[in-house]
């Protein structure tokens, strides 16, 4: 359209509108004495309520805020602003500035501190540590910066969503936001929570419905039948069910390969999330999750894992151990993970810093995972796995920990391919003390502070040991007088963990035994590290499956000889309560073979102990590869409903947004204004006429411009010249403001007959698109 056409229509439209006293098309200010408004604001509470109890009841932090109560003032902020004429924008930002005092009252109330001046200082502090990315000064200060984030965000959803429900009769923005908070709390909490997202769906859509009812009678939307309100109340029950149901089966489909496309296309994602800008770190997961960066420290506790829950499940041609990670850091209360470098590595792609040693076997093992994780388990020295992954390494370039790229869920498997040492007792006893200088300046780490005693007891106990072997040897028979205790006495503030074992408690659990074998071997020259993994765990229902439970969780040495890298040694006593049944303190595949529960590794057992549902591995035997689907018919059924269900969802949102499209496209077209419906519907006639085509000069009157149009539009005549003739004399012959009902009736019919032989000239597309244009 050249300038000369844009200006006529710009001299054509110039015209001022008739001058009628009348409130913004779709804005109200709420009555009080309004039941309706009042059943609104509360239903639009009950259903942020829910979201938000679902947070509080989640327990994520403790002490935690009052969120309900936060919701409560701001919704009661909302009404009392709606009611004081105060320029929309002051309102909101003084609701913010209001909001963070709010925010900071309900922080400072989770501080264990008595003074308040020294809260808010402490708490300046935290933000200070946060943003620049150091350590926090004390235990749970991290989790306060979650705190801030959670009240704020309580106060800003409660605050806006009151706002245009009763400012806009917009009930959405309210659901939106509700449902944001409850389905991002839901992710991360087992499937009992998940009553709380069906009752937050049911709030939602009444919420809707009411809302719509409500604005339907203060005249914000246009009058419709009743037929169209059931309509909606059926629509919003089926979308509740369909939600529902969603969600309950929801877990069991993955799209496995785009999830892992996008993680090996972001790699950098998981930095991200495990950095301490990221204030989710802060808080504990809710469900069963394991994550390289939750092993990365390993404080000492009271007692160790007990619970029969299955973790895991693997399928290889031998036991072994399955180790997860592990420390080359010691202090006082605990270990420390502390990789240097995380190095991205492709699917079956080899790593090429393997120290090449004698007597080593190629193993390789498939794992089926029964919980939340990113960790891959590794047997000897990691070779290859069929994901990518991310290594982490130490100093002294060897593995600490594999990571895959994503977390995964129970039930999906990886693959490893690793090799194991088969070194003897014979062969480790000949290894000199030619240690690599990168390997001795990492593992003969100790504390500053470490205990003398102890340096002085294992002193004593290798006096007679001139190599590595007999000092293991000698550390590993001392400590094996002391019994096996799965809980444990606390030791006093300040004292070592390990000195308090050895000369105190003088009895614990695996990470006691091997904390205690790793330090004195170090304290006597022999370079030790810890590592965490599970034992060998039972056999499943066939041979070569083995189910790895809770408590079968374990710690266990590693000590490093010249010229066989880094060996496994089993320092915990075998008891039927450590679940240990190496004979030797050597983990090797001669000693698993020699064990007393050899021959039961290699036999089937029962099938009822094998509990993890929905399983389909392939058991990996000599290189290949065989198995069937053990996908259960309730698993396959509920995927086979989720992606109907899936299907029904697209096509109802494709022709949703056509028709929601469609309507806001006609929406201005066709709305009433009984002031000023005599301006609107010719002016609305021009407006179309434009559009296709039809473009007035600036000489033309409207009566002339009528003649123009009727010349194109013959069969619509009467419709035309009726519609001008009320404009006329409505405009110009001093009748100004609201028709007649007669009147009224008739350009009623009149735009009809015009409008929709104008819209039939603008063909399907122009009419979705161009109409919304105002």
């Amino acid at each position: 359209m050249n300038d000369d056409v844009k200006k006529r229509k710009w001299l054509f439209f110039r015209a001022r509108k008739p001058k009628v006293a009348k409130t913004r098309p779709g804005i109200t200010v709420p009555d009080w004495g309004n039941w309706q408004d009042w059943v609104t604001i509360i239903l639009m509470f009950v259903a942020l309520e829910i979201a938000v109890l679902s947070v509080e009841q989640a327990h994520w932090i403790t002490p935690q805020p009052s969120l309900t109560l936060v919701l409560i003032l701001s919704v009661a902020l909302s009404l009392i602003f709606l009611r004081i004429k105060i320029h929309g924008v002051f309102k909101h930002l003084l609701a913010v500035v209001i909001g963070l005092v709010i925010t900071m009252w309900q922080t400072l109330n989770c501080i264990e501190i008595s003074d308040t001046t020294s809260k808010f200082s402490h708490l300046l502090n935290i933000f200070q540590s946060w943003w620049q990315g150091s350590s926090f000064s004390l235990a749970g200060d991290d989790k306060l910066i979650f705190v801030v984030f959670i009240t704020l965000l309580t106060w800003l959803i409660g605050y806006f969503s009151a706002w245009f429900v009763l400012r806009r009769h917009n009930s959405w923005v309210a659901v939106v936001l509700g449902a944001l908070v409850i389905l991002f709390n839901l992710s991360n909490l087992p499937d009992n929570y998940y009553i709380y997202f069906i009752l937050y769906f049911f709030a939602a859509a009444l919420l809707i419905a009411v809302t719509r009812m409500t604005a339907r009678s203060s005249g914000a939307v246009n009058t419709t039948s009743g037929g169209s309100l059931l309509y909606l109340g059926v629509s919003l029950l089926c979308i509740t069910a369909v939600a529902a149901s969603i969600s309950w089966v929801a877990p069991q489909v993955r799209a496995t390969g785009l999830q892992n496309l996008i993680a090996t296309s972001m790699p950098w994602q998981k930095d991200v999330l495990e950095s301490k800008i990221n204030i989710f770190n802060a808080v504990p997961s809710k469900q069963a999750l394991t994550t390289a960066s939750a092993l990365k420290d390993l404080p000492f506790g009271k007692t160790w894992n007990q619970g029969d829950d299955v973790k895991f499940v693997v399928v290889s041609e031998r036991p072994a151990y399955w180790r997860m990670t592990v420390y080359d850091t010691y202090t006082s209360q605990g270990w420390i993970n502390s990789s240097t470098d995380k190095i991205p590595l492709e699917a079956n792609t080899p790593w090429s810093y393997n120290e090449t040693v004698p007597n080593q076997d190629i193993m390789k093992y498939a794992v089926v995972n029964g919980v939340r994780t990113d960790v891959l388990f590794t047997n000897g020295g990691f070779i290859s796995s069929d994901i990518p992954v991310r290594v982490s390494v130490g100093a002294s370039e060897d593995i600490l920990t594999i990571a895959a790229l994503r977390v995964f869920e129970p039930g999906e498997q990886y693959t490893v391919t690793s090799y194991v040492s088969k070194a003897t007792e014979s062969d480790l006893s000949t290894a000199n003390e030619d240690y690599p200088q990168a390997v001795t300046a990492t593992y003969l780490q100790l504390p500053a502070d470490f205990p003398d005693d102890i340096k002085l007891l294992s002193a004593n106990i290798t006096a007679n040991s001139t190599t590595p072997y007999t000092k293991v040897r000698a550390i590993l028979g001392y400590l094996s007088q002391f019994p096996y205790k799965l809980e444990i006495d606390t030791p006093p503030e300040g004292v070592d963990n390990v000195e308090y074992f050895l000369f105190t408690e003088k009895s614990g659990f695996c990470l006691h035994f091997a904390s205690a074998t790793v330090t004195m071997l170090r304290s006597v020259g022999v370079p030790a590290r810890l590592a965490i993994g599970y034992l060998p765990g039972e056999p499943g229902r066939t041979a070569g499956e083995y189910i790895l439970r809770d408590k079968y969780f374990h710690a266990w040495p590693q000590v490093y000889f010249p010229g066989y890298g880094w060996v496994d040694v089993e320092a915990t006593p075998g008891s039927p309560s450590s679940y240990v049944s190496i004979s030797t303190p050597w983990i090797s595949s001669p000693a698993i073979e020699e064990s007393p529960q050899w021959d039961v590794w290699q036999g089937a057992t029962p099938a009822s102990i094998y509990n993890i549902g929905n399983i389909n591995i392939e058991n990996i035997s000599g290189g290949g590869a065989s198995g069937t689907d053990s996908v259960s018919f309730p698993a396959k059924l509920g995927r086979a409903l989720l992606f109907v269900f899936g299907a029904a969802l697209i096509i109802a949102l494709l022709i949703g947004s056509i028709l929601v499209m469609r309507s806001l496209s006609f929406r201005w077209l066709w709305r009433v204004d009984r002031e000023t419906l005599a301006y609107k519907t010719y002016s609305n006639m021009c407006r179309l006429a434009v559009m296709v085509g039809l473009v007035p000069t600036p000489q033309q009157t409207p009566l002339e411009f009528t003649a123009e149009l009727v010349e194109a539009l013959p069969q619509q005549a009467e419709a035309l010249k009726y519609i001008t003739q009320v404009y006329m004399e409505n405009r110009f012959g001093g009748r100004e403001g609201r028709l007649g009902i007669a009147d009224e009736a008739e350009i009623l019919k009149a735009r009809r007959i015009v409008y929709q032989k104008l819209i039939q000239r603008l063909g399907k597309v122009r009419r979705l698109f161009i109409l919304g244009r105002r």
